[in-house]
């Protein structure tokens, strides 16, 4: 996540591109199961064949979420369901979890980071570098309770032209 955020915050030229979602999508995606064998992480669904106007950092962002999901989880076998939906000129990524959420007053990234200053285990580092991020690609972040339990992280990025 340092690492992560240290490049982010280098990087200085906001030059954005068409990048594929569904190939950095999926080496995020794969890259987590190997790391994390034991966790169970499913794809409701087809990811849609667009691009989306980011940078080489769009990894980042999906990696931070996938890990976090897990991490941060208290169950035995951890569930993240990703889903995946375009429509018009934005296409959201969701990442579901079964953990014991985010507590409310932790959902606004800086005070998420100020709050884990001195907690290694729950930083809130990882969503600070997805908010700043997806902030840059002109999308937008939303953070929800899951029913009966956990979280889903919301990711909205604009299509880019022609797609």
């Amino acid at each position: 996540s340092a690492r992560d955020l240290a490049a982010a915050m280098r990087r200085t030229d906001h030059e954005l591109e068409p990048i594929p979602l569904r190939s950095a999508l999926q080496s995020q995606l794969e890259q987590v199961r190997a790391t994390y064998s034991t966790a169970s992480v499913t794809v409701d669904g087809e990811v849609p064949a667009v691009r989306v106007l980011a940078d080489e950092r769009l990894s980042s962002v999906f990696r931070n979420l996938l890990k976090n999901a897990i991490q941060h989880s208290d169950e035995p076998v951890p569930e993240v369901r990703v889903a995946a939906e375009a429509d018009g000129d934005t296409v959201t990524v969701s990442i579901a979890d079964n953990g014991p959420g985010i507590p409310p007053e932790h959902r606004d990234t800086n005070q998420a980071v100020q709050a884990g200053a001195g907690d290694r285990t729950n930083s809130g580092l990882g969503l600070y570098i997805v908010e700043m991020l997806v902030e840059r690609y002109d999308g937008d972040v939303v953070i929800e309770d899951r029913e009966p339990r956990g979280t889903v992280v919301s990711v909205s990025l604009p299509v880019a032209d022609g797609e």
